[in-house]
């Protein structure tokens, strides 16, 4: 036998056991809201014996909480039925998709699909859907599923929006938040168990600005007056440091033994985890000075020069423009200045008022020796004088005024 036909013997076999077995296929759960429609998707298979019996006389019918005696809630050949719905598959094609209208709250269990057709053809399978009723619209499910989404600068990222519509002909409106910017239009996708779902993708080259963003993605009924519901994820950017600076305080030439502090700052995420100081020497070569934010100094002619600041976390460093310290001219003070000039004043007073005194005191020896003179000189004049030449000098003293009151 040829290999092609081996194969086509093969599938036949396995085609043959799986139509010999009773299989559905259908989701395991399904969440609705209270009051809404609720589509089921089913698919079947029965044993190729039976298909013969597979016409338009089956019924489809659904039962509750147990396949074999649990209640029987819809039927398509009964009009009482507790739930109210349709089987929009068609049966004939082992497709047994059934939508139930206005789900009621307080429905929570798990349903079977029987199939009742002519004898013997009569079975109920044992996988069920089990079906919660919610009062309030679900929050949609964000991919990747997480609070805080770590990703590294320039990576591409896709957030990927999904919701399960469990009635899709009450299709909910689905948008993101404004902190990406743009409208994206959702798309209706099938999942495997054939559930329509509605997807909506954010893709994003993520950058230092994305960083510590929220975004969100809502689901809203536009008729409907139950409050909007939201799926949140907080972006976390990781990236290199960047815009490092180093500064000097006090800023500019320093006097010879003051201290001088250099400080680094840098912006990075995560943080900054090592500061690196440098100075360029005379080659060019840069010389580890210290491995800390901080670097202080006295200032001294050796300490003067151009200095660099690395920062360093896990992702890479970068390095800042060169800060220079000087030295100042010398550092003199201005009271020695002052204290020369008030001693200086002092003396120069001292001197004058000295001067002032030593001349007073010539004039008066002076005049003390001039008055002395005088006295010898009168006592010598009155010791020559006559009695005749007195009265001589007396009557030679008289005034014209007296000779004329005379007459």
């Amino acid at each position: 036998m040829t290999g092609p036909k081996v194969l086509i013997v093969i599938v036949w076999i396995l085609k043959g056991a799986v139509s010999n077995n009773w299989d559905i296929k259908m989701p395991k759960k399904i969440d609705v809201m209270s009051g809404f429609c609720v589509q089921i998707p089913c698919t079947f298979e029965i044993p190729d014996s039976f298909t013969k019996y597979l016409n338009k006389s089956v019924e489809a019918v659904w039962k509750k909480t147990d396949p074999s005696l649990g209640l029987t809630v819809f039927s398509t050949n009964s009009v009482a039925s507790v739930l109210k719905g349709r089987v929009t598959g068609n049966l004939l094609s082992k497709n047994c998709t059934t939508v139930f209208q206005n789900f009621p709250e307080g429905s929570n269990d798990t349903y079977f699909f029987r199939l009742q057709g002519p004898v013997p053809l009569i079975y109920t399978f044992l996988q069920g859907v089990n079906i919660n009723v919610h009062a309030d619209l679900l929050a949609p499910m964000l991919s990747p599923h997480i609070d805080v989404l770590e990703v590294s600068e320039g990576k591409n990222v896709t957030l990927t929006c999904s919701t399960v519509l469990s009635c899709p002909s009450q299709q909910p409106v689905m948008h993101w938040s404004e902190t990406l910017g743009g409208k994206i239009d959702p798309t209706i996708q099938v999942d495997e168990f054939g559930q329509t779902m509605l997807v909506s993708s954010q893709i994003f080259n993520a950058s230092s600005l994305n960083d510590g963003i929220k975004v969100s993605c809502f689901l809203v009924y536009s008729q409907d007056i139950r409050r909007p519901v939201e799926t949140s994820v907080t972006l976390r950017v990781l990236y290199t440091p960047r815009n490092t600076i180093a500064q000097a305080n006090p800023p500019g030439p320093v006097y010879e033994g003051n201290v001088v502090m250099l400080s680094c700052q840098s912006d990075a995420n995560p943080p900054v985890k090592r500061y690196e100081w440098f100075k360029k020497t005379g080659n060019g070569e840069l010389e580890l000075k210290a491995q800390q934010k901080t670097l202080t100094m006295t200032v001294t002619s050796n300490v003067q020069g151009l200095y660099v600041c690395k920062a360093h976390n896990i992702h890479g460093s970068d390095q800042s423009t060169g800060v220079t310290v000087d030295l100042k001219g010398c550092q003199c003070t201005i009271a020695p200045y002052i204290m020369c000039g008030v001693l200086t004043g002092l003396l120069f007073l001292i001197t004058v008022v000295d001067l002032v005194k030593y001349k007073s005191l010539i004039k008066q020896l002076k005049w003390a020796e001039d008055l002395r003179g005088q006295m010898v000189y009168t006592t010598l004049n009155r010791t020559n004088d006559s009695p005749v030449y007195n009265e001589i000098q007396i009557r030679a003293s008289r005034t014209e005024e007296d000779f004329v009151n005379k007459n």
